[in-house]
């Protein structure tokens, strides 16, 4: 019901060779590479569109024994055979939960197809589907550690937890509860004595969401949510054992003609396999000549989170994280265009680690940059021979940390680092600021059946934040942090198969 096959043909850099840039980049051959997805491909999903995947759901829905009451379960197994070939020996990451799910809904209209009513939603081993916020790339609260986008740092396995939602003819609300084992210092007595020690063991914290969405008439939607999670406790000396925790709140504003839906995320979505009511997860796009339709998105999100101050010693503070994000899809006839702005600032760009020195707020003396970027995106169907012609292009300012200070002549010193996102950083030459990242893309795609496409493209990237160490020509021993050369220019060739 969700197989994803893709053979991947090219090279994401011809410029530069093997070893001069990070990512780095092989010479051509056949396989997916991370790079080839640029920042604004697939806003809304964890997942690229070249992944090699599969998911195994053991789906079962039955009437209960109390009139008008549905239950419903769903064990659920994502296989990564990208993951499986590449024979790490980390089954962890080739075979897990995707979300699994029990769940019972109360018809209170008395209608068993109707959707008003009261929803119990019980994930026995993971929530990362249950999260805060709308486009998936700026959402918060998910609990899925191998791709970096665990609010519960250190966690220790899964984070389960349930939902209890009503939901009415154009409203709905609900409050959720998620658990995590972190580990943690407490402090124990020891055995036989009066003595306190302390110890490193695994310890529940708990997440707490809430929220909501309302209908405003035919053309207007609105969606409130809100949360609180612990996060461990301080291990740093000054105020080890005190709670860490962050809490925050979502919103988001949608204008939409009437027969475009509410958007989600296929990564939110619970997977069904009902006979009944097929759940069709790769839909082929439908267009409809003289038709017109539109969405526009507001959506912003502020944190809250508990770090200890870099500046006051045994002190802690709250530093804020924003994200925001505008979205506007149109389509006419057999075109379509987008339109995406996103902001984070580097709290939140760092959110689950959390900070850029970990658990500790910004210094006051250092400087910072707030990520930005603009995209814009367009294709064109030609229905004859089944090809689409697409182009997209976007402009990033990405988010940096800087300090500063003076050598022994007292000339200004300054290291500038450019966080593109946890665990991916690059060090800037002395006295060197960022510069904006233009990524670009031109598409041919062609549907040879219901099922199966073939793609080629051709993509170009400049970044002038990239650098490398060498030995200084001159002097022959002392190292220097230079820039490379800023252009990238790949292309590639698949063909995917989704069903």
């Amino acid at each position: 019901m969700d197989t994803r096959l893709t053979w991947v043909m090219g090279d994401d850099d011809v410029l530069h060779q093997t070893g001069q840039a990070q990512p780095l980049s092989p010479d051509f051959s056949i396989g997916d590479r991370r790079t080839y997805r640029l920042f604004f491909d697939n806003l809304n999903s964890r997942f690229a569109g070249r992944e090699n995947l599969t998911h195994l759901a053991l789906y079962k829905k039955m009437p209960g024994f109390i009139k008008g009451l549905d239950t419903e379960a769903s064990m659920v197994l994502r296989f990564d055979l990208a993951s499986l070939a590449r024979a790490t020996n980390n089954l962890n990451q080739s075979l897990y939960d995707a979300g699994s799910f029990i769940r019972a809904f109360y018809h209170t209209d008395g209608d068993k197809n109707g959707k008003r009513g009261l929803s119990v939603t019980l994930w026995p081993l993971d929530t990362d589907r249950f999260r805060l916020g709308y486009l998936y790339d700026i959402s918060w609260g998910g609990t899925n550690p191998f791709i970096n986008q665990s609010i519960f740092p250190r966690v220790q396995g899964g984070a389960p937890g349930g939902k209890v939602e009503y939901t009415g003819d154009k409203w709905s609300v609900f409050f959720g509860l998620k658990t995590a084992t972190i580990i943690q210092v407490e402090q124990t007595l020891t055995p036989g004595t009066s003595e306190v020690e302390e110890i490193r063991i695994g310890q529940t914290n708990y997440g707490l969401l809430g929220g909501g969405s309302v209908d405003l008439g035919d053309y207007v939607h609105l969606d409130l949510g809100g949360g609180y999670f612990q996060q461990g406790k301080f291990d740093l000396p000054d105020v080890a054992g005190q709670s860490i925790y962050t809490l925050g709140a979502s919103a988001r504003l949608l204008l939409h003609d009437k027969s475009t839906p509410v958007p989600q995320s296929i990564d939110f979505a619970l997977y069904r396999n009902d006979p009944n009511k097929p759940m069709i997860i790769f839909k082929p796009e439908v267009y409809s000549p003289g038709k017109t339709t539109w969405s526009v998105a507001i959506e912003g999100t502020n944190l809250w989170q508990r770090v200890k101050d870099f500046d006051v010693a045994g002190g802690t503070t709250f530093q804020q994280a924003r994200a925001a994000a505008l979205q506007a899809n149109v389509k006419s006839g057999f075109l379509r265009g987008s339109f995406t702005a996103i902001y984070r600032d580097l709290p939140y760009v760092l959110r689950n680690q959390p900070s850029y020195i970990p658990f500790q707020s910004l210094p006051n003396d250092a400087a910072t940059a707030n990520e930005f970027f603009l995209a814009v995106a367009s294709d064109y169907y030609l229905p004859a021979p089944r090809l689409t012609v697409g182009v997209g292009a976007g402009l990033q300012f990405p988010s940096t940390f800087s300090t500063s200070s003076v050598d022994e002549s007292n000339a200004p010193i300054s290291r500038t680092v450019v966080v593109r996102e946890q665990g991916n950083i690059a060090i800037l030459p002395v006295n060197q600021g960022s510069v904006p990242i233009f990524q670009a893309r031109a598409s041919l795609k062609w549907d040879l059946s219901t099922i199966m496409s073939a793609m080629l493209w051709l993509q170009y990237v400049r970044d002038n934040n990239g650098t490398f160490v060498e030995r200084d020509p001159s002097e022959g021993t002392v190292a220097l942090r230079s820039f490379i050369s800023p252009n990238f220019f790949g292309f590639g060739a698949s063909v995917s198969a989704r069903f």
